[in-house]
């Protein structure tokens, strides 16, 4: 089982245009902070709420995938996906909290040293 939402958004901008709102402050939280490469930190901060992870996947300008959680909760994972269809730009977003992957599965995870994998307990 897993907790799942899923939202399409239809935009007059660009590919490029909906990119950049969505990686710089303002769209996922007022202050973000990403290293765009697999591993790489997740920050975001609003209104005294902060929620870290890291980054999954970047194809810049087409997909982000990233984890994130607040402090003490069960993590999710985020998957942006655009794409332009005629004169909109699509953009998809999908949150999942996929706990029975997480239960055995090793997740890659940003440490000291590099990336580690190990059992997921960042969902728990």
């Amino acid at each position: 089982m897993s907790d799942r939402v899923e939202r399409e958004l239809w935009l007059r901008a660009s590919v490029d245009e909906v990119w950049n709102a969505v990686i710089e402050d303002g769209w996922l939280a007022e202050e973000v902070d990403l290293d765009l490469r697999p591993g790489g930190d997740a920050t975001f901060r609003s209104s005294g709420d902060v929620k870290t992870g890291w980054v999954e996947e970047v194809v810049s300008g087409s997909r982000l995938t990233f984890w994130w959680a607040a402090d003490g909760a069960p993590a999710s994972r985020v998957e942006l996906t655009l794409r332009r269809e005629r004169e909109l730009t699509r953009l998809r977003v999908v949150e999942t909290r996929p706990l029975e992957l997480l239960d055995l599965v090793g997740t890659p995870l940003p440490g000291v040293g590099g990336r580690t994998y190990g059992p997921a307990l960042v969902a728990a």
